[in-house]
């Protein structure tokens, strides 16, 4: 029998602007491109429910942001978003009290904590998927962010686990936003995306959370589209 090899090289062909972003990515969390792709690949094998992920990371989105958005996949794509990279260093030492480079239950639950304080969703939102997040638990919520983004399991997650996990779900997002398959999200699926979710929240929820409109997709596509040429790339959309 043909002995294995200890390893083997792998090809990845990408655009410079998806090369740059990556290579921007990675060194924001002190790893090269290499290690980020055999940590990626090692993740691959790691079971996950898509389910589960998105039900979560709406509610981190939401705790995040000083005000709440929308519930909806492609509506969760702010203006403000997609003009500046998240601030995943900077969001997760808010969170790391301690300091130690880890996010544990307790420190992740009192960020919740202060979170649900601030949130005041009005009356018109009753019965929004945003208005059945914030009804959970401080403890539940802090629950489900810690499982999102804990790959190892080990009940804390690093800022790592958190880019990594965030980055999953961005490209789960933008798979299905890309209706036709065609490897990019034009317009039209992105006008679509909005109008499936103002058909779920009333014009009223909708005003009062600032949550965007089909019409204000061409602005967003222009500011999501970095290379100019009037669509969006899995590249440009997992890096906004």
């Amino acid at each position: 029998m043909r002995k294995e090899k200890k390893s083997e090289s792998l090809e990845v062909r990408l655009s410079l602007s998806e090369k740059n972003a990556f290579a921007s990515r990675v060194e924001s969390r002190g790893e090269t491109m290499s290690a980020a792709l055999r940590r990626l690949i090692a993740e691959d094998g790691v079971p996950h429910s898509k389910t589960k992920e998105a039900s979560t990371l709406k509610k981190i989105t939401i705790a995040a942001s000083p005000v709440v958005l929308t519930v909806a996949i492609l509506a969760a794509v702010s203006l403000a978003g997609a003009s500046a990279k998240t601030d995943f260093a900077g969001n997760f030492r808010a969170k790391d009290t301690n300091g130690d480079g880890f996010v544990d239950r307790m420190e992740m639950l009192q960020h919740m904590t202060q979170q649900a304080a601030e949130v005041n969703l009005p009356s018109d939102c009753d019965g929004t998927e945003l208005a059945k997040v914030w009804s959970m638990s401080p403890q539940e919520l802090a629950e489900d962010a810690i499982t999102f983004s804990d790959a190892d399991k080990d009940g804390r997650i690093t800022l790592s686990e958190v880019v990594a996990a965030n980055e999953r779900f961005r490209a789960d997002d933008f798979t299905s936003a890309d209706t036709n398959e065609d490897g990019f999200v034009s317009l039209a699926e992105l006008e679509f995306g909005f109008r499936e979710d103002e058909a779920k929240v009333s014009a009223e929820c909708r005003a009062a959370i600032g949550m965007h409109s089909a019409a204000r997709a061409p602005e967003i596509l222009k500011q999501l589209d970095t290379d100019g040429d009037g669509r969006i790339s899995l590249g440009e959309f997992v890096n906004h």
